[in-house]
């Protein structure tokens, strides 16, 4: 890989994780948009692994974006480290191709393989940013834990947590052999400590991710789509209108929300319920089985891009979750949706960043 002076307006981005990822375009797209917006001379790579290519419609729609060059590149099913070689292989042969300035990585993936080709390049001094975005195998933790499998597929489980694990303590620790120039890029300072204490990160090389992050309506943008979409929906305006924004899956729990939102209706009847999810046929099972007034809620499906509208049209939005350590560190998106539109979070003290907000300020 060359670095000419030529080329200093120039980032390299990698994912591992697919631009099919439910975040990609609020939480990589957009915030790379934004940069090439205020630089109107910088040039970004975007490598991507993916398990198939994408269709040639959707590479039409990244060849008209200007200055932003996108790389696919193959992805293997997880089963250890040995299931990233092809990786390395495939990227190191595209860095002898490609010029950067600097390296941003989303997640311990990434930055695994783009340090193991670095190194394997003998290139020490580019500066490389790895985006931590949460705790990979805990979460994998997470969402196998209960599941009901037979003995050979636990232990293949527990091989896949502990590769992951190790994945994350080699790319999150402090590379003094090696002396790279990394930068670690935290979203929630429970997070970072988590990384300093359990991944031996050097608290010095720790930055908390703001780019990403929404800004916050103006009073006024925010009272007009409010008076615009209570009108809409006929909703009067004495109401106070409690918001979940978000699917059924089971880390959502909806079915508790609902049965906080059930004690607070039958608290004062001027509380009303906006539910705003793609799931219909899940939602429409769950709210048969919590039996609240027709006249306590809405359901609606609403396209992404008016979702904030909708959500200015509501005084508090819900945010529960279970008492785990991969939501105690994390940065929930739903979370920074509400900020963004001045809403009051109920929560249930699962999030470190909703329960400590003198540490996490936006």
């Amino acid at each position: 890989m060359k670095f000419e002076k030529k080329e200093k307006n120039l980032i390299t981005f990698i994912l591992y994780d697919s631009i099919h990822n439910s975040v990609f375009k609020s939480q990589i797209l957009s915030p790379l948009l934004n940069m090439l917006k205020k630089n109107k001379t910088l040039k970004i790579h975007l490598i991507s692994f993916e398990k198939t290519i994408p269709p040639k419609k959707l590479l039409t729609n990244f060849e008209n974006i200007k200055r932003l060059n996108i790389f696919f590149l193959k992805r293997f099913p997880f089963f250890g480290k040995l299931s990233l070689y092809f990786a390395i292989f495939q990227l190191k042969k595209l860095f002898k191709k490609i010029h950067s300035q600097s390296i941003i990585c989303r997640g311990p993936l990434a930055g695994w393989i783009t340090i193991k080709v670095l190194k394997n390049l003998n290139i020490k001094a580019i500066p490389i940013k790895i985006q931590a975005r949460g705790l990979c195998a805990q979460e994998y933790r997470f969402a196998t834990q209960k599941l009901k499998e037979n003995f050979i597929k636990r232990l293949l489980r527990k091989f896949i947590y502990k590769s992951l694990e190790k994945i994350e303590i080699e790319t999150f620790k402090k590379h003094t052999e090696n002396k790279f120039n990394i930068e670690i890029e935290s979203v929630s300072h429970a997070l970072s400590q988590y990384l300093v204490k359990n991944f031996k990160t050097d608290p010095c090389k720790i930055i908390l991710a703001t780019k990403d992050i929404p800004q916050k309506l103006s009073n006024e943008k925010k009272k007009d789509w409010r008076n615009k979409i209570r009108k809409k929906l006929e909703i009067a305006d004495e109401k106070f209108v409690y918001c979940y924004s978000g699917s059924t899956k089971p880390w959502q729990c909806l079915p508790q929300t609902m049965d906080y939102f059930k004690k607070e209706y039958k608290k004062n009847s001027n509380n009303f319920l906006l539910l705003l999810s793609n799931d219909k046929k899940e939602i429409v099972q769950i709210l048969k089985t919590k039996n609240l007034p027709k006249k306590s809620y809405k359901f609606l499906s609403v396209d992404p891009k008016e979702l904030q509208k909708y959500l200015c049209a509501c005084d508090a939005g819900f945010l529960f979750r279970d008492k785990d350590i991969i939501n105690w560190v994390s940065r929930p998106t739903k979370m920074l949706e509400y900020i963004a539109s001045d809403l009051k979070i109920i929560h249930n003290h699962t999030v470190s960043w909703l329960s400590d907000q003198k540490e996490n300020q936006i």
